[in-house]
Formats: structure tokens, sequence, C-alpha cells
């Protein structure tokens, strides 16, 4: 007779369950922070197996290691982001004062250096790469109180493939120029050019970093430049001085020492678009420019010494003075826009106001008529209002040359008329939304009752579809 053996103990279900789960635990890989006490062993680790042999990283870092049965298996550092490269700025489509604003919201992969054997571990450092970037965010916000948006890295092609990085869904968007800082503000140029690879931690990082106006969830992390800061391009320095030089110089031809109008105008603009709003910062903003600066500005050597000379604040002050107001406005208006992408006008808010510490030479205040683009927040026109009147019938100078067709339009309770409501559906093609008060109290009370009407009763455009009488 023949027994069946007995199961071997081995290979029972709850055996291969235990085996199993003990296999996932033992492979199970971590992504941590490095601690101040674990910064030296990183460091000297980074030292000893990058290809760089420098520990060291710009800006805002953070170090990670990977880590398997507490073993470290991989080294990862992240920097700020390079303040210029000309591949990844056409990528996202930002003018140099958004990267400026924004540049914060990217950080590098600077390091990174597997510790285990080539070929031990097949797809092991794009793993590493995507669950170091579910974090990266999160702890970057954390240390630095500002979220990342997008992440970029080097790769040198004579080196390595960059395989693991499109293993993770980089993607790689073109080739650096060769160059590397080695001061401050000096650029070497090494005959070296790196693959550059982003990936979006955002679905819409490039959106959201290139918009006019950054969504509200996002804005809140802009970081203004300095007052000092100079805001402009080369190109754009020299876009605004071609649009400027339609000025005409209203000073006499005695005593000059600033001898181009468009370069005096150019620094306020620039001055302005820094954030300087007073006359006295725009002067402090022009003595703060360096020579490379005033050169691009095209200001007038001094000859003496043959250094280009800075406009005083009361230099500024008298030719802004003398300016015809209206053609000056239209020609900076109009070069704001047209480095703004052909962008629409999606919505126009309407408004007057008196000018604070200004006076016609009758001592008379100055009033302005304004129509402000919300999206870009420019404005499109300004006009003055002329003495004993207001501005209901200057809207329709102020608003004749604007294309508004879809555009909505808004105004304060004194726009709220008929004439005004007429003109911009019938003549412009426009929406618009205007302010009731009780000024009006027979449409005020009209309105009131229709916010208390019940839900389906108000019919915008005055026919009832619904079968009975008309609801009152």
């Amino acid at each position: 007779m023949i027994c069946p053996s007995k199961r071997s103990a081995a290979s029972s279900p709850e055996h291969l369950v235990r085996e199993t789960l003990r296999e996932i635990v033992t492979k199970e890989i971590r992504v941590e922070l490095v601690g101040p006490e674990e910064e030296t062993r990183w460091n000297k680790l980074v030292r000893k197996h990058h290809y760089l042999k420098e520990h060291r990283m710009v800006g805002e870092s953070l170090r990670y290691v990977a880590k398997q049965n507490g073993r470290w298996i991989a080294l990862l550092g992240w920097s700020s982001a390079a303040f210029h490269l000309r591949p990844r700025d056409a990528w996202i489509g930002w003018s140099d004062a958004q990267r400026n604003a924004g540049r914060h919201l990217m950080a590098c992969n600077a390091r990174f250096a597997l510790l285990t054997a080539k070929g031990q571990s097949p797809n092991l450092a794009s793993h590493l790469l995507s669950l170091n970037l579910k974090r990266l965010s999160e702890d970057w916000q954390q240390r630095y109180e500002h979220p990342i948006l997008l992440v970029e890295t080097y790769v040198d092609p004579q080196r390595f493939e960059g395989t693991c990085y499109r293993a993770a869904n980089w993607i790689e968007i073109g080739l650096s120029k060769g160059f590397g800082r080695s001061r401050i503000h000096f650029y070497q140029l090494h005959d070296q050019p790196k693959a550059i690879f982003l990936y979006p931690l955002h679905p819409k990082a490039g959106q959201i970093l290139s918009a006019p106006l950054m969504p509200p969830a996002w804005a809140r992390y802009r970081r203004e430049p300095p007052s000092r800061h100079y805001p402009l391009s080369l190109q754009q320095t020299k876009s605004l001085l071609q649009a400027l030089g339609k000025l005409k110089d209203p000073r006499r031809y005695k005593g000059w020492r600033h001898r181009r109008v468009s370069s005096i105008v150019a620094i306020a603009t620039a001055a302005l678009i820094a954030g300087n709003d007073t006359l006295l910062d725009i002067g402090e903003f022009s003595q703060a420019l360096n020579q490379n600066q005033l050169r691009s500005l095209r200001a007038n050597r001094s000859a003496k010494t043959g250094k280009f000379m800075a406009p005083s604040e009361s230099t500024i002050r008298r030719v802004l003075q003398r300016l015809e107001p209206t053609q000056l406005d239209a020609l900076i208006n109009d070069w704001l826009r047209s480095h703004l992408q052909e962008l629409d006008i999606a919505a126009l808010a309407v408004d007057g106001k008196c000018l604070r510490t200004a006076a016609k030479i009758n001592g008379q205040a100055l009033q302005l008529f304004g129509a402000l683009d919300t999206q870009t927040q420019l404005f499109c026109r300004q006009i003055p209002i002329p003495s004993k009147t207001n501005e209901i019938p200057s809207l329709k100078e102020l608003l004749q040359d604007l294309d508004l067709r879809g555009a909505l339009v808004t105004a304060d309770a004194l726009n709220t008329q008929k004439s005004t409501a007429a003109h911009l559906v019938e003549e412009k093609k426009a929406d618009y939304l205007l302010v009731v008060k009780d000024n009006q109290p027979k449409l005020f009370h009209k309105l009131a009752r229709l916010s208390q009407a019940p839900e389906g009763v108000f019919f915008p455009s005055g026919h009832h579809s619904a079968p009975g009488p008309r609801p009152t």
C-alpha cells in the first residue's frame, strides 16, 4: 500500500504569501530628505561617485538619499534653475520679466549618482526619479515656502545617453550653448553643450509660468524684482527707443547734457516697469544704472570722463512735464501691448480718476479717464476729462479706437446710462457689466426684486419662453 506523502509546509499557501511579502519588503525602496547629521556623508559620497566631483549646489537646494533596507543606494540633489537658458525659455514662452518673477518655481536636478553596481538593478534610476518627483514640490514648499511647477536637468551627451530621464517621461528640448558660469556675472565657454530635459510637475506648468497674469493659486508665489532691477532685455530696450523716437523734444537747444529725449523717457519707462512710482524713485533708479545699461539706452557720454551719464531726477521731471501726455501715453501703451503676444481684450474696466498731487496751470485738479485691460493690467488708452464735464460724454472718445468685439466692459455707477449700454452693445459689439446704486431708484428696485424671484424667471432677452402668464 502506498500512502500519499504529506504536503510540505514550505509549499503551503500561507508560506508562499509570507515569502512574497518578505520579498516585497526586502526590495522596498524609499527616497528621503537628507538630514543635517547625514549631509557630510552625502557630500563625501557625491564627490566620490558623481563625475563632476563637486557636492556644492547653487541657490535653494535639497538633498535626497534613496535607501533599501537602510542601505544607501543612490543620491539625488536639486538646486535653483538656471538664470538664462534659451531652449527652456522658448519652450515655456515667458518674457524676461516673467522669468525673473517665476524662476524660483523651477528646480534643477543638479546631482544624481547611483551607488549600486552598474546593471545590477534595471530601471532603478527612472524609478528613483519618479519617487523623488512625487514629493519634491511638497518638500520645497515646507523648506522654502513655495512649490515647484517644473524641473530641468542637463545631460552631457559625450558621457551619458539620458536613458533614465527618457524612461521617466522627461522631455528633451535641445542643447545648451556650452557656457558655464565661473563667477556671479561671468560665463565662460567650455565647448561641451548639454542636452536639456524638462519635466512638468503640473500639467499646465508652461501656461502658468508664461501667463500675463498667473492664476490666483500661483500668483501669490510670484517674486517681484527689486525696484532697482533693470527689467528689460536688450531687444526690448531697442524696440522701446525705436517706439519713442517719434517724440518731439520740448526743450530749447541750449545747455543740453542729455540730448536724446527718447533715452530719458525710456529710462523713466523702465523705472516704472520695475515698480518705481514716484519721480524721486525714478531718479534713484536712473542713477543706479550701470554703464552697459546706459549704453543700451543710448545715454550721452561725458566729455571729460568718457563715461555714459545717467539723467538726474530734475532732468527727467522737466522732460516729462513738458511732453504732450496723450502722445506719450499712446506710444508707451502701444509698445507694451506689442510685447504681449497680440492678446485680444477679454475684459476692460473703464474709470475716471483725479490725479493726486497734479494740477493744471489754472490750479484745477487734473482728471483722467482710462480703459484698463484687466488681463494684462495695462491701460489701453487714457484721455483727460475736459473741464465742466464728466466721464459720460467722454466714453465714446475713450473707446473709439479699441476693438471690443466679444469683450466685457465694466464701469461704475456714473456710467450706468442707456446711451452707454447702447453704444457698447450696438456699436462696439461688446457686453457690459454696470453698477446700479440707489441714485437710480426705479432701476435699483427692479433689480432688487429680480434677485428675490424664483430661479428661472429672469430672461435677459426680455422674452418669456415658458407658457402661462409672465411672472411679476
